[in-house]
């Protein structure tokens, strides 16, 4: 009985080893359009883990997924000297503000080009007004998909046009 002990000991370790070295399941390729957001934005204001590019990366991919828009987001920074994209989104970030006691502002000039033709939205704005004692966390993820969603607003009707209604019949 002492002999089978170290072979148990040593069969378990195998599999064990083997469980955890497992592949796993392959995904199905993602085959809806991108919409590639690039995101100009000052390096000099970037403080803490995670910076305003991977907010509003985060922000877009939210709206996204709330609004079911048949696309995948694709966030990139800067992109200087990369090939134009088909759907592209280009924000130019400008670092949060707090133009009245008790609120912050998000100001970003954004631009959306479908298949070479440019929309220029101008400057978006949103603003919040921060609650006594909110999270910093959590007020910047509000910020942020505030303006990703005021963004929507202008980027829903060129990327999704709602079909025409029908002439009413007398």
């Amino acid at each position: 009985m002492k002999a089978r002990l170290p072979a148990l000991l040593f069969v378990s370790l195998l599999l064990a080893a083997g469980v955890s070295h497992a592949k796993p399941a392959a995904k199905a390729p993602d085959d809806r359009p991108t919409l590639s957001i690039v995101v100009v934005d000052s390096l000099l204001y970037q403080q803490g883990a995670i910076t305003d590019f991977d907010r509003l990366d985060m922000a877009f991919e939210y709206i996204a997924k709330e609004r079911k828009w048949p696309v995948q987001i694709k966030a990139e920074r800067f992109a200087a000297n990369t090939p134009a994209h088909e759907t592209e989104l280009r924000i130019f970030n400008q670092p949060l503000r707090e133009e009245t006691l008790g609120d912050v502002t998000f100001r970003g000039w954004m631009t959306l080009t479908v298949r070479g033709k440019k929309h220029d939205f101008g400057i978006i704005t949103f603003r919040y007004y921060v609650r006594p004692g909110e999270n910093l966390d959590d007020m910047l993820e509000k910020v942020f998909r505030g303006a990703a969603n005021a963004a929507a607003e202008k980027i829903e009707p060129i990327l999704f046009p709602k079909p025409a209604a029908a002439p009413k019949q007398p």
